[in-house]
């Protein structure tokens, strides 16, 4: 993606939309909304000063009302096209309906943001690697000056910010922690500072591999990594001591611990919490 265009994770829709105006004067913007309707965030969107030259809006909603159509597009004005999906949504769907805007204005001199309004709900509706495909989808087709992504993630719900933050070059905001994740880590660094520069260093491989393990354990010989097994196996044991993962058997090496009790969520938090610590 260019450097001048945006490949932004914001933590909270407010930011996102801050982030989404200053990138957007003058250019096409390809808004997908799965928390607000399309005229909701368009009154929004109108009061807040956003400026794009053509604006397409992508309602993603449950149909409640009659036997509606999987899509329906209503060109509103020359400058306004919504286009409603129902939900749940699909990968091949959301990347048809982008495509479709995409190709329309592929003679346009100017570049396209795409706005994502929740990571979370696009993964719910469907699953992680659909969600990287679209993310990679976006990216193909906004590799032109001025084009980008701007998406935005809850900050108390913080998985999504580290699954998919390698989409992204940029981070705005920081999480909003309801647990002791900060307290824990700045803790395991005080009594085990060998294992906590294990995490720190590792953590985010870790968590790569335990959010792809399809067993109720870690074997590291059948996983694609760099990571050797002793790096994991201690990365992996600050995770227990820091109580987001299981010990399954007093054993040496990866295979001691039980990823069917395993917390995502807290694990996301303690790596995020980690990164947030000054050297």
């Amino acid at each position: 993606m260019p450097d001048d265009g945006p490949a932004l994770l914001s933590f909270g829709v407010d930011r996102a939309m801050r982030a989404l105006r200053e990138h957007a004067a003058g250019r096409n913007v390809i808004a997908v909304l799965t928390d607000s309707t399309a005229d909701e965030w368009h009154r929004r969107w109108e009061r807040s000063g956003g400026d794009a030259t053509q604006l397409a809006i992508v309602d993603c909603f449950d149909f409640t009302r009659g036997a509606a159509a999987e899509t329906r597009t209503n060109v509103v004005s020359n400058d306004l096209v919504v286009t409603e999906l129902e939900r749940p949504l699909t990968g091949e769907g959301l990347q048809s309906v982008s495509d479709r805007f995409f190709d329309g204005w592929a003679e346009s001199p100017r570049g396209t943001v795409v706005y994502v309004e929740s990571l979370r709900d696009l993964r719910e509706d469907t699953d992680r690697e659909t969600v990287e495909s679209l993310l990679d989808r976006f990216r193909e087709r906004t590799e032109r000056e001025g084009s980008g992504v701007v998406a935005a993630v809850s900050p108390d719900t913080v998985c999504d910010a580290v699954a998919f933050g390698d989409a992204f070059t940029e981070t705005v905001g920081e999480p909003s922690f309801d647990s002791d994740a900060p307290t824990a880590v700045q803790r395991l660094r005080a009594t085990d500072p060998t294992t906590f520069g294990y995490f720190r260093q590792y953590w985010r491989d870790a968590i790569e591999i335990l959010d792809r393990v399809d067993r109720s354990y870690v074997q590291a010989g059948q996983l694609d990594t760099e990571l050797s097994s002793r790096t994991l196996g201690a990365t992996l044991s600050a995770l227990a001591q820091l109580d987001a993962l299981a010990v399954r058997a007093d054993t040496n090496g990866p295979n001691r611990y039980d990823c069917r009790r395993y917390d995502p969520e807290r694990a996301a938090e303690l790596g995020l919490a980690v990164e947030l610590l000054p050297d």
